[in-house]
Formats: C-alpha cells, structure tokens, sequence
C-alpha cells in the first residue's frame, strides 16, 4: 500500500505526529480485550462498559476544563448521539456480553473485520463504489471471520458469543462511515468529548448496584477497568479522532489490522492464552484480504 502525502497540507512532523498517534491507538486497542478479560472477573459486561466509559468522561472533562472545548451546536445533537450510540454503547455492550465466552485473542481478530463492514456499508448505504478485487477480498475476510468463531474452543458450530463479535465490529463499521458522512466541524478533543458523552448517558440504565460492585471487585479487576476507561477509551479515542479527521476512512480503519498481533503477544504473556490454528488461519485470511485489498492502490491524504 502507498500513500501519496500532500506536502501543502502536511509537512513532515505533521505526518510523523499521525503514525505516532496511530502506533499509539493500536496499541491501546490492542489492550483492550485482555482488559475486558480480567475485568469479566468481577464486573458485568454491562458494568464494565459503563466504569469504563465514566472514567473516560470524567478524564476528557479534566482535558478540556485546561484546553477548553468548542460549544456544542444543538442541531448536532442527534448526529452526535447517532455517533455515541454506535462507538460506544452498542460496540461495549455486544463485545464485552461475547468476551464472556470468546478468547480475548479470537475477539481481536475478530474486531479485526471493521475495515471489511466499513467498505460494505460503504457500498450499501452510502453507494461508493467498491471493484471486484475488493468484493473478492470482502468474501475471503469474511471466510476468516466464520472460521475464528467456528474454531475459537474446537472447531464446530459458531458460537452465538462470537456473532455478537462481528455485530460489534459492524457497529464501528457504521460508526467509521457515519463520522465521515456527518462531517461535523468540531476539533478532534471537541468531537470525540461529545461522542463518549453521549454514547455513555445511554449506559447508565446499568447504573444500578454498581457501587456494590466496585467495592467487591479484586484490585486486578478494579486496575484493568481504570486502565480501560483512560487509554482504550478516552485516549484512543481521542487519537482516533485525529487521524480520522487527517486521513481518508478506507486508508485509517486498515490500520487497525495490527491490532491482534498486539492482542495476541499480550494473550499469550499475560492470559497463557494458546490460538487453534484454526484461529489463526482465520486471523491470516483476515489480514490478508485487507492487505490485498489495500496492495498497490495509491491514496493522498487529504
């Protein structure tokens, strides 16, 4: 894959900050399913989307209370809202309610078929048009994603947990398109301080017990929440923001493909988790389909 680089609009420290915040992204994301994992300890998927997503809050409000923030024009609130619901609460609550039952290395990978849902919504709901190497590379990520949950405990039928994987990459798939299609002209801390806040209100219909249950948590448990909530959640997100605002979506979203092999390397140091080969000829045909994909087109960022 080469990108062609504007030099009017970006210099070369401008570039560098980019794949410095994109590095650093992935490697938050790549966290995040071993920290789901240890929080499924003592938490509910629902209480963990919730904590986590709270701390994200109460972090963005310290940034900005020193930055500032751009008023929030009210005409954006449903658009805002749309963008909150999509990345924030239906993603949370499908991932975490699967991860009960899928390896944290099989949910990386899975998440990993984001950039196949955003072409596909892509050319379904907004009529982009997509040539047949791509519809090729579309059906062979998607062969990937039916055998990683066909084979994530043995290999046989697909675990209903696992579906609600693939759910949760279509909703960021949706969330990925929706950002682009909305265009809503706010800076990167401004945009992403509204999309965690009104992604979370939804959240806190779950609100109930969950003071009781912080206090009964382990302090594994309680550590792998607040390192959820600041860097996955609220410095992630942050960043993403950015590099989705100063490079096209299609060229962004297959960043993300570095994200198992980080998830893996933790799963492995950290859970002792070990991957069927299954799961990870699956993971390969995912990763693969994306760099086919990708291989020898050239885009500017812009």
């Amino acid at each position: 894959m080469t990108i062609s680089i504007s030099t009017s609009s970006h210099t070369h420290s401008g570039l560098l900050k980019l794949y410095i915040y994109i590095a650093f992204t992935v490697l938050c994301w790549g966290y995040s399913p071993i920290g789901v994992h240890n929080a499924l300890h003592s938490y509910t998927p629902q209480h963990i989307a919730l904590l986590r997503f709270l701390i994200a809050s109460f972090f963005l409000l310290l940034l900005v209370m020193k930055k500032g923030i751009q008023p929030l024009n009210w005409k954006d609130v449903p658009a805002l809202a749309v963008l909150g619901f999509f990345s924030v609460t239906l993603h949370h609550l499908l991932i975490n309610t699967g991860q009960q039952y899928v390896t944290a290395v099989a949910s990386s990978i899975l998440s990993q078929s984001i950039p196949l849902f955003t072409f596909i919504i892509s050319a379904l709901l907004f009529k982009e048009q997509i040539g047949f190497k791509q519809w090729l590379c579309i059906l062979l990520g998607l062969c990937g994603a039916v055998l990683v949950v066909s084979g994530d405990h043995g290999f046989g039928v697909p675990s209903p947990y696992s579906l609600l994987i693939v759910l949760a990459a279509m909703a960021w798939g949706l969330y990925f398109n929706l950002y682009k299609k909305f265009d809503l002209n706010y800076d990167a801390l401004s945009m992403m301080c509204y999309i965690i806040w009104f992604g979370t209100i939804p959240l806190l219909f779950y609100s109930a017990h969950l003071p009781s249950e912080i206090l009964h948590a382990t302090w594994q448990a309680n550590m792998s929440v607040v390192l959820l909530g600041v860097f996955p959640s609220a410095m992630a997100y942050l960043l993403w923001g950015y590099v989705l605002k100063n490079m096209p979506l299609t060229i962004a979203s297959n960043f993300l493909y570095c994200s198992p092999i980080v998830a893996m390397s933790l799963a492995v140091v950290f859970l002792n988790e070990k991957p069927s080969m299954i799961v990870l000829l699956g993971g390969v045909m995912i990763v693969g389909s994306l760099v086919w994909m990708n291989w020898g087109n050239r885009r500017t960022i812009e």
